[in-house]
């Protein structure tokens, strides 16, 4: 039986794919004041003055462009984008997964915290599993109600000004009509092909490899039973998702796969407002959601740094340091994060405290202390969106069905691909994140945001595999601690922590000089063509150092996206 995780994960399946030519670049320097032409033979920041959207996806940027030209409002754009992502990135998102999201509202001066995650069944069942190290990765029992739908239109209910029938009607046009699959999303989509025989259900099979063979860069690809279905939410909104035909499709799919589930438990699935947790990070709080979850992987990696010099440090002594920082946030979440509790919430304020820094701090020396997690792997495909209006208002948004093509299940007819984020959960009774009826599993999806003085700085976000805490902690990093610019900070060669196992995988643009020197210092180095993940940063100038007031914006070289704005 294939890994799917690690087959993901390698870079001989990328490369396969057609990934190799986006190899990480060298670490970039920034532009030194005698050297005018330093940015030659890089891809620039993209600067605007008043507005800006970013994805992965030309298409979907386009998409979100147009809401902000036509009137609309951050809050429009994000969620016109989710919905065409949902299109455009079928294996990483889409209206059977879920969402999460940080949105900072200009008016109130305050930011909001969206946990759009689903619950699992009431038909799931832990004896089912308990004699397995790992949940299954794919049918019924991998599958959580989808949390998505509910969270954009509750994010659209609140600070919208747009009806979601006009926001998706690109979508419903592209999916229907047909649209050009971009070059780095067919070759993830050609990277999972082998293993779809193998997991996916038939008719699944006839929508993702149309003739037999995942589409190549360009070929015009069609979705007309999910067009059908987003046209359907888009005119009636989140009911028309969560009962009637679609809920039915849902509940009748997992039922008929062995897990029991009604359609008023579909019904019930619903998106929660919570209060964003913070660190302070050279002078600015960095922010992301609490339990489920995993920002506090990130935020404790941060609070760790804090306390050391990164800049004035050796290339191989700052990725030591940050690779033990972020080996302590993923061991603290590995344990304790899953459906939230108030115990759970006391020991995230713990972790997060100045005394419980000091305590991770404290367990960091010269040498690696790599320990094995073999239920670490948190993997999962996602999409980020982010959107800056001419306000001032800010929205972070993350998308996924989790692994490549979720569970492999379609619900019934609709053409909505169900999750596979059960797949996340601990089978072991005791532990915080066991699978359980209406449980939500530790989840990877964490937004980004950072206020300086009170004002959001940089939105930003990193997806694939685990390392969506990991690309975050070091674009912030090469920002703030490197002085690189955002779109250096995002093309910049990175690590990755491999939890379930001991390694570490440096890009090719990492010294063999600072690889030599981790090695000596216990690091077992792993593949360095595998996929670091893909991020975007969007940096709010208030005019400070004669810089702006613009929005400056950068997008990771390894996808196939771009941000545009005016």
């Amino acid at each position: 039986m294939i890994d799917r995780r690690r087959f993901l994960a390698t870079g001989a399946a990328l490369a396969s794919a057609g990934l190799a030519p986006r190899a990480a670049v060298a670490e970039p320097a920034a532009i030194r004041p005698d050297d005018p032409t330093g940015f030659l033979g890089r891809r620039s920041p993209v600067f605007t003055t008043r507005a800006v959207v970013s994805s992965s996806s030309p298409l979907a940027t386009r998409v979100g462009l147009r809401v902000l030209e036509d009137g609309g409002n951050a809050f429009d754009a994000a969620v016109a984008m989710a919905g065409m992502m949902a299109v455009a990135e079928p294996m990483m998102s889409g209206l059977g997964g879920d969402t999460m999201i940080l949105a900072w509202s200009a008016k109130e001066r305050k930011v909001y915290g969206l946990n759009g995650s689903g619950r699992a069944p009431s038909g799931a069942d832990l004896a089912r599993v308990a004699d397995r190290p790992l949940m299954p990765e794919h049918g019924a029992v991998a599958v959580t109600i989808p949390g998505a739908v509910a969270g954009w239109c509750r994010l659209l209910e609140r600070f919208g000004s747009r009806p979601l029938a006009r926001l998706w009607e690109p979508a419903i046009s592209f999916a229907r009509d047909g649209y050009p699959v971009g070059e780095s999303i067919a070759g993830v989509w050609a990277a999972a092909a082998p293993l779809l025989p193998k997991v996916a259900t038939p008719e699944l099979l006839k929508i993702l490899l149309p003739g037999g063979k995942p589409p190549v860069p360009g070929q015009l690809v069609r979705f007309p039973q999910l067009a059908d279905t987003i046209e359907r939410v888009s005119q009636g909104g989140r009911e028309a998702f969560y009962t009637g035909p679609v809920a039915q499709a849902i509940a009748a799919t997992l039922t008929a796969g062995g897990v029991t589930t009604t359609p008023a438990e579909i019904a019930g699935q619903e998106a929660e407002w919570v209060e964003p947790l913070s660190i302070r990070y050279r002078g600015r709080d960095v922010l992301g959601l609490p339990p489920n979850s995993q920002s506090v992987v990130a935020l404790i990696a941060l609070g760790i740094l804090e306390g050391y010099d990164l800049a004035d440090m050796s290339e191989s002594a700052r990725l030591h340091h940050e690779i033990e920082a972020l080996r302590q946030g993923f061991t603290f979440a590995i344990d304790e994060v899953g459906e939230p509790t108030e115990s759970m919430a006391g020991k995230v304020r713990r972790a997060l405290s100045a005394a419980g820094l000091a305590e991770f701090r404290g367990r960091i020396t010269d040498r690696a202390t790599a320990v094995v997690h073999p239920q670490g792997g948190n993997t999962a495909d996602t999409t980020y969106v982010c959107a800056v209006d001419a306000d001032g208002n800010a929205v972070s948004l993350m998308s996924s069905i989790c692994g490549a093509f979720g569970s492999g299940l379609l619900a019934g007819d609709t053409g909505v691909i169900l999750n596979n984020r059960a797949s996340q959960f601990s089978t072991r009774p005791e532990h915080p994140n066991a699978l359980g009826p209406g449980r939500r599993p530790r989840h990877t999806i964490l937004p980004g945001m950072v206020l300086r003085a009170g004002l959001p700085e940089f939105i930003l976000g990193c997806i694939g595999l685990n390392n969506h805490p990991q690309g975050l902690v070091q674009t912030l990093v090469n920002v703030l601690d490197l002085g690189m610019n955002p779109q250096q900070a995002v093309d910049a060669a990175r690590f990755r922590v491999v939890m379930t196992t001991d390694e570490v995988q440096l890009d090719a643009g990492i010294s063999e000089q600072g690889a030599a020197e981790l090695t000596a210092r216990g690091h077992r180095l792993g593949d360095p063509t595998a996929f670091k993940g893909a991020a975007q940063m969007v940096r709010i100038h208030r005019g400070e150092a004669g810089v702006g007031p613009c929005l400056e914006s950068g997008v990771d070289h390894r996808l196939d996206g771009v941000a545009i704005g005016w």
